[in-house]
Protein backbone atom coordinates (compact mmCIF):
# COMPACT_ATOMS: atom_id res chain seq x y z
CA UNK A 1 0.00 0.00 0.00
CA UNK A 2 1.41 3.41 -0.99
CA UNK A 3 1.92 6.33 1.48
CA UNK A 4 -0.43 8.63 -0.17
CA UNK A 5 -3.18 5.63 0.56
CA UNK A 6 -2.32 5.13 4.20
CA UNK A 7 -2.40 9.23 4.65
CA UNK A 8 -6.15 9.10 4.93
CA UNK A 9 -5.60 7.34 8.56
CA UNK A 10 -3.99 10.19 10.04
CA UNK A 11 -6.55 13.29 9.18
CA UNK A 12 -9.53 10.53 10.41
CA UNK A 13 -7.54 10.71 14.02
CA UNK A 14 -7.28 14.37 13.45
CA UNK A 15 -10.64 15.11 12.57
CA UNK A 16 -12.01 13.40 15.59
CA UNK A 17 -9.38 15.43 17.76
CA UNK A 18 -11.18 18.68 16.28
CA UNK A 19 -14.36 17.11 16.41
CA UNK A 20 -14.08 16.21 20.67
CA UNK A 21 -12.14 20.04 20.98
CA UNK A 22 -15.15 21.90 19.41
CA UNK A 23 -17.50 19.68 21.50
CA UNK A 24 -15.74 20.56 24.80
CA UNK A 25 -15.36 24.13 23.66
CA UNK A 26 -19.08 24.24 23.30
CA UNK A 27 -19.62 22.64 26.58
CA UNK A 28 -17.52 25.01 27.97
CA UNK A 29 -20.13 28.12 26.99
CA UNK A 30 -22.89 26.32 27.82
CA UNK A 31 -21.50 25.70 31.54
CA UNK A 32 -20.34 29.43 31.77
CA UNK A 33 -23.28 31.10 30.52
CA UNK A 34 -25.51 29.08 32.49
CA UNK A 35 -23.03 29.69 35.81
CA UNK A 36 -22.59 33.40 34.78
CA UNK A 37 -26.48 33.57 34.89
CA UNK A 38 -26.37 32.37 38.52
CA UNK A 39 -24.02 33.99 39.64
CA UNK A 40 -26.00 37.40 38.97
CA UNK A 41 -28.92 36.78 40.52
CA UNK A 42 -30.96 35.66 37.17
CA UNK A 43 -32.58 32.81 35.87
CA UNK A 44 -30.10 30.94 33.35
CA UNK A 45 -31.04 30.57 29.97
CA UNK A 46 -29.69 27.00 29.28
CA UNK A 47 -29.51 24.00 30.98
CA UNK A 48 -25.55 23.02 32.73
CA UNK A 49 -24.03 20.49 30.75
CA UNK A 50 -22.68 17.47 33.03
CA UNK A 51 -19.82 17.15 30.39
CA UNK A 52 -18.13 19.66 32.57
CA UNK A 53 -17.21 17.08 35.19
CA UNK A 54 -14.98 15.95 32.98
CA UNK A 55 -12.78 18.82 34.77
CA UNK A 56 -13.06 17.64 38.77
CA UNK A 57 -10.14 14.72 38.19
CA UNK A 58 -10.27 15.15 42.56
CA UNK A 59 -14.04 14.26 42.33
CA UNK A 60 -14.01 11.94 40.00
CA UNK A 61 -11.08 9.92 41.42
CA UNK A 62 -12.91 10.09 45.07
CA UNK A 63 -16.39 8.61 43.39
CA UNK A 64 -14.20 5.84 41.94
CA UNK A 65 -13.31 5.02 45.12
CA UNK A 66 -16.55 4.77 46.57
CA UNK A 67 -17.84 3.13 43.16
CA UNK A 68 -15.25 0.13 44.06
CA UNK A 69 -15.61 0.12 46.90
CA UNK A 70 -19.46 -1.28 46.69
CA UNK A 71 -21.18 1.81 47.28
CA UNK A 72 -22.73 2.70 43.75
CA UNK A 73 -22.18 6.27 41.46
CA UNK A 74 -22.29 9.05 44.01
CA UNK A 75 -24.96 11.29 43.39
CA UNK A 76 -22.72 14.48 43.11
CA UNK A 77 -21.44 15.25 39.68
CA UNK A 78 -21.69 11.36 38.74
CA UNK A 79 -20.63 12.47 34.97
CA UNK A 80 -17.41 12.88 36.57
CA UNK A 81 -16.97 9.57 37.23
CA UNK A 82 -18.90 8.45 33.82
CA UNK A 83 -15.86 10.16 32.00
CA UNK A 84 -13.18 9.07 34.11
CA UNK A 85 -14.34 5.39 33.55
CA UNK A 86 -14.70 5.34 29.80
CA UNK A 87 -11.06 7.32 29.61
CA UNK A 88 -9.85 4.33 31.42
CA UNK A 89 -11.51 1.98 29.33
CA UNK A 90 -10.77 2.88 25.94
CA UNK A 91 -6.81 3.29 26.98
CA UNK A 92 -7.19 -0.49 28.53
CA UNK A 93 -8.37 -1.19 24.78
CA UNK A 94 -5.85 0.30 23.00
CA UNK A 95 -3.31 1.89 24.70
CA UNK A 96 -3.12 5.28 26.10
CA UNK A 97 -5.53 6.14 23.16
CA UNK A 98 -7.31 8.72 25.05
CA UNK A 99 -4.51 11.14 25.01
CA UNK A 100 -4.12 11.19 21.21
CA UNK A 101 -7.84 10.94 20.25
CA UNK A 102 -9.74 12.84 22.48
CA UNK A 103 -8.51 14.65 25.20
CA UNK A 104 -8.58 18.36 24.66
CA UNK A 105 -5.52 19.05 26.67
CA UNK A 106 -3.45 16.53 24.52
CA UNK A 107 -4.74 17.64 21.02
CA UNK A 108 -3.84 21.58 22.37
CA UNK A 109 -0.14 20.57 22.95
CA UNK A 110 0.18 18.85 20.26
CA UNK A 111 -1.43 21.66 17.88
CA UNK A 112 1.22 23.85 19.69
CA UNK A 113 4.20 21.49 18.88
CA UNK A 114 3.27 21.34 15.45
CA UNK A 115 2.63 25.25 14.94
CA UNK A 116 6.37 25.48 16.84
CA UNK A 117 7.82 22.82 14.20
CA UNK A 118 6.45 25.38 11.56
CA UNK A 119 7.77 28.62 13.15
CA UNK A 120 11.44 27.09 13.84
CA UNK A 121 11.45 24.14 11.77
CA UNK A 122 11.88 21.88 14.34
CA UNK A 123 10.80 21.21 18.49
CA UNK A 124 13.55 20.64 20.87
CA UNK A 125 14.31 17.15 22.13
CA UNK A 126 15.70 17.38 25.88
CA UNK A 127 18.86 15.06 26.19
CA UNK A 128 18.03 12.28 27.93
CA UNK A 129 19.82 13.07 31.15
CA UNK A 130 16.89 15.86 31.39
CA UNK A 131 14.29 13.77 29.14
CA UNK A 132 14.22 11.19 31.91
CA UNK A 133 13.95 12.56 35.27
CA UNK A 134 11.47 15.05 33.66
CA UNK A 135 9.09 12.33 32.49
CA UNK A 136 8.67 11.18 35.94
CA UNK A 137 7.44 13.99 37.14
CA UNK A 138 4.11 12.81 36.19
CA UNK A 139 4.36 9.69 38.08
CA UNK A 140 4.60 12.12 41.03
CA UNK A 141 1.87 13.95 40.65
CA UNK A 142 0.40 10.79 40.11
CA UNK A 143 1.55 9.36 43.68
CA UNK A 144 0.46 12.91 45.53
CA UNK A 145 -3.32 12.28 44.01
CA UNK A 146 -3.62 8.82 44.46
CA UNK A 147 -2.13 9.33 48.24
CA UNK A 148 -4.66 12.45 48.77
CA UNK A 149 -7.47 10.17 47.81
CA UNK A 150 -7.14 6.65 48.17
CA UNK A 151 -4.06 6.69 51.36
CA UNK A 152 -4.44 9.82 53.15
CA UNK A 153 -8.50 9.54 53.51
CA UNK A 154 -10.74 6.61 54.55
CA UNK A 155 -14.11 6.15 53.04
CA UNK A 156 -15.69 8.37 55.61
CA UNK A 157 -14.05 10.74 55.16
CA UNK A 158 -14.00 10.04 50.73
CA UNK A 159 -17.90 10.55 51.29
CA UNK A 160 -17.80 13.99 53.46
CA UNK A 161 -15.91 15.80 50.67
CA UNK A 162 -17.65 14.52 48.31
CA UNK A 163 -21.08 15.56 50.00
CA UNK A 164 -19.47 18.56 51.27
CA UNK A 165 -20.57 22.13 49.75
CA UNK A 166 -17.55 22.86 48.06
CA UNK A 167 -18.01 19.80 46.14
CA UNK A 168 -21.64 20.63 45.13
CA UNK A 169 -19.95 23.86 43.45
CA UNK A 170 -16.81 22.44 42.68
CA UNK A 171 -17.55 22.98 38.92
CA UNK A 172 -18.53 26.70 38.84
CA UNK A 173 -15.39 26.93 41.76
CA UNK A 174 -13.06 25.50 38.69
CA UNK A 175 -14.58 28.13 36.36
CA UNK A 176 -13.79 30.74 38.48
CA UNK A 177 -10.67 30.00 39.21
CA UNK A 178 -9.82 30.16 35.83
CA UNK A 179 -12.10 33.53 35.07
CA UNK A 180 -10.41 35.30 37.87
CA UNK A 181 -7.06 33.58 36.92
CA UNK A 182 -4.26 35.34 39.03
CA UNK A 183 -0.88 36.74 37.61
CA UNK A 184 0.51 33.62 38.99
CA UNK A 185 -1.97 31.77 37.27
CA UNK A 186 -1.40 33.73 34.12
CA UNK A 187 2.13 33.56 34.44
CA UNK A 188 2.27 29.41 34.28
CA UNK A 189 -0.31 29.12 32.10
CA UNK A 190 1.79 31.02 29.40
CA UNK A 191 4.97 29.04 29.84
CA UNK A 192 3.25 26.35 29.48
CA UNK A 193 1.88 27.78 26.07
CA UNK A 194 5.06 28.86 25.08
CA UNK A 195 6.95 25.76 26.35
CA UNK A 196 4.30 23.72 24.52
CA UNK A 197 5.67 25.57 21.43
CA UNK A 198 9.28 24.73 22.03
CA UNK A 199 8.74 21.32 23.45
CA UNK A 200 6.26 19.55 21.70
CA UNK A 201 3.85 17.88 24.38
CA UNK A 202 5.85 19.26 26.92
CA UNK A 203 2.79 18.59 29.50
CA UNK A 204 1.52 15.69 28.20
CA UNK A 205 4.95 14.27 28.49
CA UNK A 206 6.21 15.58 31.77
CA UNK A 207 3.45 17.18 34.04
CA UNK A 208 0.16 15.56 32.79
CA UNK A 209 -1.09 13.07 35.84
CA UNK A 210 -4.17 11.21 33.75
CA UNK A 211 -1.64 10.31 31.31
CA UNK A 212 0.67 9.09 34.05
CA UNK A 213 -2.48 6.83 34.99
CA UNK A 214 -3.00 5.94 31.55
CA UNK A 215 0.59 5.08 30.46
CA UNK A 216 0.41 2.48 33.28
CA UNK A 217 -3.16 0.99 32.35
CA UNK A 218 -2.08 1.03 28.80
CA UNK A 219 0.38 -1.42 29.44
CA UNK A 220 -2.09 -3.90 29.87
CA UNK A 221 -4.35 -3.22 26.72
CA UNK A 222 -4.43 -5.59 24.23
CA UNK A 223 -4.07 -3.29 20.82
CA UNK A 224 -0.98 -2.34 20.63
CA UNK A 225 1.31 -0.74 17.45
CA UNK A 226 3.25 -4.34 16.30
CA UNK A 227 6.24 -4.70 13.81
CA UNK A 228 7.02 -7.35 11.57
CA UNK A 229 10.78 -7.48 11.78
CA UNK A 230 10.71 -10.13 8.46
CA UNK A 231 9.45 -7.26 6.53
CA UNK A 232 10.54 -3.99 7.69
CA UNK A 233 13.09 -2.43 5.81
CA UNK A 234 14.79 -0.38 8.37
CA UNK A 235 13.80 3.00 6.87
CA UNK A 236 13.39 4.71 10.45
CA UNK A 237 10.18 6.85 9.43
CA UNK A 238 8.22 5.47 12.15
CA UNK A 239 10.78 6.49 14.78
CA UNK A 240 11.29 9.82 13.24
CA UNK A 241 7.49 10.58 13.30
CA UNK A 242 6.89 8.99 16.39
CA UNK A 243 6.03 11.70 19.11
CA UNK A 244 7.12 9.88 21.98
CA UNK A 245 10.50 9.58 20.60
CA UNK A 246 9.99 6.07 20.86
CA UNK A 247 12.38 3.50 18.43
CA UNK A 248 10.18 1.99 16.86
CA UNK A 249 11.84 0.51 13.98
CA UNK A 250 13.60 -1.69 16.72
CA UNK A 251 10.57 -2.78 18.78
CA UNK A 252 8.64 -5.96 18.12
CA UNK A 253 5.97 -4.50 19.96
CA UNK A 254 5.40 -0.91 21.10
CA UNK A 255 4.37 -1.21 24.88
CA UNK A 256 5.84 1.55 26.47
CA UNK A 257 4.13 3.67 28.60
CA UNK A 258 5.04 6.75 26.79
CA UNK A 259 2.73 5.75 23.63
CA UNK A 260 -0.02 7.11 22.96
CA UNK A 261 -1.40 4.81 20.21
CA UNK A 262 -1.19 8.14 17.64
CA UNK A 263 -0.72 5.72 14.91
CA UNK A 264 1.17 8.21 12.93
CA UNK A 265 4.38 5.37 12.87
CA UNK A 266 1.57 3.30 10.90
CA UNK A 267 0.28 5.82 8.68
CA UNK A 268 4.08 6.72 8.11
CA UNK A 269 5.37 3.12 7.27
CA UNK A 270 6.10 2.71 3.37
CA UNK A 271 5.62 -1.00 3.59
CA UNK A 272 2.48 -3.20 3.74
CA UNK A 273 1.55 -4.62 7.31
CA UNK A 274 4.67 -4.06 8.66
CA UNK A 275 3.41 -1.87 11.28
CA UNK A 276 0.19 -2.66 12.37
CA UNK A 277 -2.84 -2.46 15.20
CA UNK A 278 -2.57 -6.06 16.82
CA UNK A 279 -3.42 -8.10 19.95
CA UNK A 280 -1.40 -10.54 21.48
CA UNK A 281 -0.63 -13.68 19.17
CA UNK A 282 -2.58 -15.55 22.25
CA UNK A 283 -5.86 -13.93 21.78
CA UNK A 284 -7.17 -14.88 18.27
CA UNK A 285 -3.98 -15.51 16.62
CA UNK A 286 -2.98 -11.82 17.25
CA UNK A 287 -6.30 -10.04 15.52
CA UNK A 288 -4.47 -7.15 13.17
CA UNK A 289 -6.77 -4.03 13.10
CA UNK A 290 -6.79 -0.88 10.05
CA UNK A 291 -5.81 1.94 12.55
CA UNK A 292 -9.35 3.34 11.13
CA UNK A 293 -10.71 0.73 12.96
CA UNK A 294 -8.83 0.62 15.94
CA UNK A 295 -9.45 4.65 16.58
CA UNK A 296 -12.90 3.69 15.71
CA UNK A 297 -13.43 1.34 18.08
CA UNK A 298 -11.47 3.09 21.02
CA UNK A 299 -13.85 6.14 20.72
CA UNK A 300 -17.11 3.45 20.50
CA UNK A 301 -15.63 2.32 24.40
CA UNK A 302 -16.38 6.04 25.47
CA UNK A 303 -19.05 6.39 23.89
CA UNK A 304 -20.42 3.50 24.92
CA UNK A 305 -19.31 3.51 28.73
CA UNK A 306 -20.70 7.46 29.08
CA UNK A 307 -24.05 6.23 26.67
CA UNK A 308 -24.21 3.56 30.07
CA UNK A 309 -23.99 6.02 32.35
CA UNK A 310 -26.54 8.05 30.80
CA UNK A 311 -28.98 4.83 30.14
CA UNK A 312 -29.00 4.29 33.64
CA UNK A 313 -29.77 7.76 34.81
CA UNK A 314 -26.21 7.91 36.53
CA UNK A 315 -25.13 11.29 34.71
CA UNK A 316 -26.91 13.86 36.01
CA UNK A 317 -26.08 14.95 39.28
CA UNK A 318 -28.53 15.52 42.41
CA UNK A 319 -27.88 19.09 42.57
CA UNK A 320 -31.53 21.51 41.85
CA UNK A 321 -31.15 24.36 39.89
CA UNK A 322 -32.51 26.00 43.07
CA UNK A 323 -29.94 24.84 45.46
CA UNK A 324 -27.24 25.87 42.92
CA UNK A 325 -28.91 29.21 42.97
CA UNK A 326 -29.33 29.36 46.28
CA UNK A 327 -25.18 28.29 46.93
CA UNK A 328 -23.74 30.60 43.97
CA UNK A 329 -25.71 33.70 45.67
CA UNK A 330 -22.93 32.86 48.97
CA UNK A 331 -20.19 31.75 47.18
CA UNK A 332 -17.85 33.72 48.15
CA UNK A 333 -18.58 31.91 51.84
CA UNK A 334 -15.40 30.04 53.48
CA UNK A 335 -17.82 27.51 53.38
CA UNK A 336 -17.16 26.84 49.93
CA UNK A 337 -13.39 26.61 50.51
CA UNK A 338 -11.90 23.11 51.16
CA UNK A 339 -11.36 24.02 54.88
CA UNK A 340 -14.75 25.54 55.07
CA UNK A 341 -16.58 23.10 52.60
CA UNK A 342 -15.64 20.04 55.34
CA UNK A 343 -16.33 21.72 57.99
CA UNK A 344 -19.73 20.35 57.60
CA UNK A 345 -22.06 18.43 55.09
CA UNK A 346 -25.21 20.07 55.05
CA UNK A 347 -28.03 18.49 52.14
CA UNK A 348 -29.58 22.60 51.92
CA UNK A 349 -27.91 25.67 50.84
CA UNK A 350 -27.83 28.44 53.12
CA UNK A 351 -25.53 27.07 55.77
CA UNK A 352 -23.15 29.78 55.46
CA UNK A 353 -23.94 30.01 59.29
CA UNK A 354 -22.25 26.99 60.18
CA UNK A 355 -18.85 28.39 59.90
CA UNK A 356 -19.84 31.66 61.35
CA UNK A 357 -17.04 30.59 64.47
CA UNK A 358 -14.42 29.81 60.95
CA UNK A 359 -15.19 33.73 60.21
CA UNK A 360 -14.41 34.76 63.81
CA UNK A 361 -11.20 33.00 64.41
Amino acid sequence: MSRRQRLPVIPARRWLQVAFFVAILFVGVQFWVWASAHLAGKAPAVSRPAGVEGFLPISALMSARLWLAGYGVHDVHPAALAILVAVVAMSALLAKSFCSLLCPVGALSEWLGRLGARLLGRTWLPPRWLDVPLRSLKYVLLGFFVWATWVAMDLGAVRAFLDSPYNRVADVKMGLFFANASRGTISVLGVLVVGSVLVRDLWCRYLCPYGALLGLIGRLAPLKVTRDPDTCTGCRLCTRVCPARLPVHSLPRVASVECTSCLDCVAVCPVSACLTVRGPARLAGGLALRPLAAVVAAAAVYLGVTLGFRLAGRWHGVVSEAEYAARLAEIDSPLYTHVGGMAATPSEPGDARMVQSHDSR
